[in-house]
């Protein structure tokens, strides 16, 4: 029974676990490498990328080998490749590639980076770099607007109407930015 667990662990480290994890890191985010076969295209490069990983390292342990043979054992090839599986989950950890990790603790969750001009459709690079552009003025706006609620209520009340007309302005900003981005949209439809 522990010969079976060894080539189970051992087909699983070598075939499958450090190409899989490289794959997280390179693309955090769901169907990012394609949107119905998401899974498929993750496991087949898992695999490939595991193969090429496991020759490498085997490469640079037999290089470096200290047996007078010259040949690498299999503890040094565990120990290297677990640890480059470490890394890359690691890495994909920090890139947002497992946020169901939050499930087990909330200090573990890391939101997958953010797709540039979501949900635009559009096949004109000028267009994307436009709503890209809106996209991000809208969030500093937004996050002006929050500071600019932070300060009016610890202010004086001269101090808040200021503020608050200041809000006002931003947020009739908003609305236009967010009609430029619903008109673009349907543009691109």
């Amino acid at each position: 029974m522990s010969g079976l667990l060894q080539a189970f662990a051992g087909i699983l480290i070598v075939f499958f676990l450090p190409g899989y994890t490289l794959v997280c890191v390179l693309f955090p985010r769901r169907g990012e490498l394609d949107p119905e076969y998401d899974v498929v295209y993750r496991v087949a490069l898992g695999m490939g990328l595991s193969i090429v990983i496991s020759i490498f390292v085997g490469f640079v342990l037999n290089a470096m080998s200290t047996e007078e043979e010259g040949y690498v054992t299999a503890v040094p090839l565990w120990i290297s490749l677990l640890s480059l599986t470490g890394i890359f989950i690691v890495g994909g950890w920090l890139r947002g590639a497992y946020p169901s990790l939050g499930l087990m603790h909330p200090s573990l969750y890391r939101p997958p980076p953010p797709q540039k001009a979501f949900g635009m459709r559009s096949a004109f690079p000028g267009k994307k770099r436009e709503a890209e552009k809106l996209l991000i003025e809208r969030d500093d706006l937004v996050r002006a607007v929050e500071k600019y609620a932070a300060r009016s209520s610890t202010s004086n009340p001269n101090k808040s109407l200021y503020y608050q007309r200041r809000i006002d302005e931003l947020r009739v900003r908003i609305e236009q930015i967010n009609e430029s981005l619903d008109r673009m949209d349907r543009e691109a439809k």
